[in-house]
């Protein structure tokens, strides 16, 4: 789901506990396509969480979510997550989301606003998550101008691509910047 930073999101929670390991998001070592990956992601922590996972689910995780290795968590859009809400996200896990705007958010206290199943509300332009059953929230932390137009075009890569447009767009013949 790209876009959603403008947008009210709310789902179906996979709450996670600390530490989440990308080996056990990705485990593109023994699967190696986005078919098979789907039907493991996540399966040593959760073995229901591959068949059970729907479009619209939202995971909450402990501190350092995403810790390990640099690989992406692109099979978590892929199967449906449309929200990533923890206490902490490792680095490389939070910058690789980012550069493909998977929706990741950092809310400290998230997990103990939530349990397993419940509906959480995420409102980025609020700056809140929300539990609509039991009212209780807490605030998220907000990214700089500069990242959320990375999610705003789709990912770093169109990102980048729509800069070059622009300027290339507002370069003369000679290459030089137009007046």
């Amino acid at each position: 789901m790209l876009g959603t930073l403008n947008k009210p999101i709310s789902g179906r929670v996979w709450k996670f506990g600390d530490s989440i390991e990308t080996d056990a998001i990705n485990p593109y070592y023994r699967y190696p396509t986005m078919e098979e990956l789907k039907q493991h992601t996540m399966e040593v922590y959760r073995p229901e969480f591959p068949r059970a996972v729907r479009a619209g689910d939202v995971m909450v995780a402990g501190k350092n979510f995403g810790c390990g290795s640099s690989r992406p968590g692109l099979v978590l859009r892929e199967v449906g997550i449309a929200a990533i809400v923890a206490e902490s996200v490792a680095r490389l896990f939070l910058r690789n989301s980012i550069g493909r705007a998977i929706p990741i958010f950092v809310a400290p206290g998230v997990t103990e606003i939530i349990e397993d199943g419940e509906t959480l509300d995420v409102d980025y332009r609020a700056g809140l998550v929300r539990n609509p059953k039991s009212g209780k929230q807490v605030g998220l932390r907000k990214y700089p101008p500069m990242i959320e137009r990375i999610f705003e075009c789709g990912g770093l890569p169109e990102f980048a691509y729509r800069r070059f447009l622009t300027e290339a767009a507002t370069k003369g013949n000679d290459g030089q910047r137009a007046v």
